[in-house]
């Protein structure tokens, strides 16, 4: 979803400042981060964010924490539902009222980011495993078509010695954002969880973030590159399947990325939803909910109502102002959050080891 959230486009306008070196450290902070917090969520099974900062601070710290990281997921949510109803807007349709588009797409949203955890978690593998294969062959088409100048991406890898900027490593390091699920999903993982071949976290998010970074300077060239603002919307119509049934890989392209679209903004919804039930004092975390609380729908319900607001508000310029920042606010928060989840794990894991019996054996994580 970094497309979505213009961080190739933040990329390309650095990409004579600093922008190689950029996406070098965001990898390295990026996969650190991601598996940092990975192993910090594996000492408390069963248990999401909401459950641990109430359990290891009080109420005064714990509650604008967790009111701060819903505003966040829930601010995500309707950037990209409104980056997705211009792009369809501009791209498959430019007479249709956006408003449609935007009315469609967040009752989607609304109805499944409002079911159980347990069910989003199962939609979200589902969704997945239906748009993999098409993202995967968009991919191996841009790296084979022969309108990609590999030339002009190594121009631009030449200027790997340029230091690089604060706001494109923010960007660069949404990459490596998925573990942020695990805020809300580790409460689906039973004790004993371990995440397995964490190997995979830099090599994928190398892989994409270099994907969605030179593929468009090789089709646009070094200069008129940054001449688009949805632009890789306009770097797949820059292709065409010559013996296929759809002639215009943008098509495909459009096809993904509302199943993308409804993946992220399902799983933001429902993230801030239950950060926000989370501020209720009597809030009980359950993975599973039948039938679908009342509260639920409210919630989401407001979330589709700040989506009209913001849509009408706002224009492809300020969108993508709103979403520099909120990139660069998001690297800040994820980094004292991985502070403060480090230090609630060493306390955690010393709070065991002095309660174990004397001559005894502490049973506290490896």
């Amino acid at each position: 979803m970094n497309i979505m959230l213009f961080v190739p486009h933040i990329l390309v306008k650095d990409r004579f400042d600093g922008a190689v070196m950029s996406l070098l450290a965001a990898i390295a902070i990026g996969s650190l981060i991601a598996i940092v917090n990975a192993w910090c969520f594996q000492q408390f099974p069963q248990m999401g964010l909401p459950e641990i900062l109430d359990q290891h601070l009080p109420k005064v710290l714990s509650l604008p924490l967790i009111a701060f990281t819903a505003l966040t997921w829930m601010s995500g949510g309707i950037f990209v539902v409104y980056s997705f109803t211009r792009t369809m807007g501009i791209f498959f349709n430019p007479e249709m009222n956006e408003y449609l588009f935007l009315f469609i797409m967040v009752m989607a949203c609304l109805f499944a980011g409002s079911r159980s955890s347990r069910s989003v978690q199962f939609a979200l593998e589902v969704l997945l495993l239906l748009c993999a294969p098409l993202g995967l062959f968009i991919l191996f088409k841009t790296t084979t078509d022969r309108l990609v100048s590999w030339d002009a991406m190594r121009v631009i890898a030449g200027y790997v010695r340029h230091p690089p900027s604060f706001r494109s490593v923010a960007a660069a390091t949404f990459l490596f954002s998925g573990y942020l699920n695990m805020q809300i999903f580790n409460r689906l993982n039973p004790p004993g969880f371990r995440l397995k071949h964490r190997w995979l976290i830099p090599l994928l998010g190398a892989s994409f973030a270099f994907f969605t970074f030179f593929i468009p300077i090789g089709f646009h060239g070094t200069i008129g590159v940054d001449q688009y603002m949805y632009l890789w919307s306009v770097t797949a119509d820059s292709m065409v399947l010559k013996y296929g049934f759809v002639q215009r890989v943008v098509y495909l392209f459009l096809l993904v990325f509302s199943i993308l679209s409804l993946m992220f903004v399902m799983n933001t919804y429902h993230c801030a939803m239950e950060m926000f039930k989370a501020c209720w004092i009597q809030y009980q975390a359950k993975a599973e909910e039948s039938p679908v609380p009342k509260s639920n729908w409210i919630i989401c319900a407001i979330f589709g109502a700040l989506s009209f607001a913001y849509a009408s508000w706002s224009n492809d310029q300020k969108n993508q102002w709103a979403t520099e920042w909120w990139l660069i606010g998001r690297f800040c928060v994820e980094i004292f959050a991985t502070c403060i989840t480090l230090i609630i794990v060493y306390l955690a894991r010393k709070k065991t080891k002095v309660r174990a019996p004397r001559g005894g054996t502490a049973n506290y994580g490896k």
